[in-house]
């Protein structure tokens, strides 16, 4: 039998990159997967990307067997474009609740797959009635692993946030966090990561607002395209992963910073408590539960995080005194990483399949 996987595979977004890890951990169990673009013909994706993976690529080759079992792996209003005999819907959200269409889509599907156990209990919640799976994530730890220790900047204390710009990762909370904690002077630098395609946005004016001279210095990486072997480099350079999210459906930037050896201070909610706690990191508590109208329409009429701004402080201060406490925290960060790999992921997908009677 044969297993439709109804994605994207070569964009920069989460999607495209954990579809790639699991059409191709599938392909190597021996699962017949087709590959199956979302939003148009497979060739629309290759001319806009400027072609996909070459063994994607060559699974594309095959039919689209419509009698076969479907993932739709997007966000959940998009579960209606499955065609499948039997129809899987894979998807996450960053909020205490789903929009209601997403709830609808997936009450038609046969069964739904998250993440996380925390986007399970949300599902649940907000009124999806088809069994609901836990599908969890992973990271590749043949790239985003430990190095050796930095040779540059070794006079400063390193805080690293990598991010799409927008209200839900926080960048508010912690420039004003970072501006309070530290001086001018101070042997700190933060280096920003930031990915902002909304012609609408202005991020440099928004940075440059709110951090008025005298600053610690901050370093920004404006819409650099890395690839994956630059991007753990990158994690590598830095002393501590640092991001104040409102919400994440699970996380992929924290997780990939631990299996480098950085500790993450990171929102104590959501999909990052899958894998982040105090024995490999800095949770960061929450004030509470606000509206989360600013994330978009998705947001609309849900609730995401409020971080606790002055615990954020303390916690870039305690970093940058406690360097031993730090390194310890990296190490069993890194220990930690090595369980969700893509293979334990691939493993969740598969037993499933088994289950179905699609992979023997």
């Amino acid at each position: 039998m044969e297993l439709v996987w109804h994605s994207s595979f070569a964009s920069l977004t989460g999607y495209s990159g954990s579809s790639r890890a699991f059409v191709l951990g599938l392909d190597a169990r021996g699962v017949a997967v087709r590959p199956l673009y979302l939003y148009g013909a497979d060739r629309d994706e290759h001319v806009m990307m400027g072609g996909v993976h070459p063994r994607i690529a060559e699974l594309q080759r095959a039919p689209v067997r419509l009698d076969a079992p479907q993932v739709v792996y997007a966000p959940g209003d998009r579960f209606s474009k499955n065609s499948g005999r039997y129809r899987i819907g894979f998807t996450m959200l960053e909020f205490d609740r789903l929009p209601q269409e997403w709830v609808q889509q997936a009450n038609q599907m046969d069964e739904v797959w998250t993440p996380t156990a925390w986007g399970a209990d949300v599902f649940a919640a907000s009124g999806v009635s088809r069994p609901i799976y836990v599908v969890p994530l992973g990271v590749d730890r043949k790239t985003f692993a430990p190095g050796k220790p930095r040779t540059h900047l070794t006079d400063r204390t390193v805080f690293l946030s990598v991010f799409e710009w927008g209200a839900r990762k926080g960048w508010d909370i912690l420039l004003r966090a970072y501006r309070a904690a530290f001086r001018a002077s101070d042997p700190v630098v933060l280096v920003l990561k930031i990915d902002c395609r909304a012609p609408g946005d202005h991020p440099v004016r928004e940075l440059a607002a709110l951090l008025p001279s005298p600053s610690p210095p901050v370093v920004l990486l404006y819409n650099r395209s890395l690839d994956a072997q630059r991007m753990a480099e990158l994690y590598r350079s830095a002393d501590c992963f640092v991001l104040p999210t409102r919400g994440e459906g699970w996380g992929m930037p924290i997780l990939e910073a631990m299996a480098c050896a950085i500790p993450a201070i990171a929102t104590d909610w959501s999909g990052p408590t899958t894998f982040l706690n105090h024995e490999n990191g800095y949770p960061l508590p929450i004030r509470g539960l606000a509206p989360a109208d600013a994330g978009g329409v998705y947001g609309v009429g849900a609730q995401w995080a409020e971080p606790d701004a002055d615990a954020l402080v303390d916690l870039l201060r305690h970093v940058v005194q406690h360097p031993e406490e730090r390194r310890r925290k990296g190490l069993r960060a890194a220990d930690d990483a090595s369980r969700w790999t893509w293979d334990r992921a691939v493993d969740a997908v598969y037993r499933r399949l088994q289950a179905l009677g699609v992979a023997g």
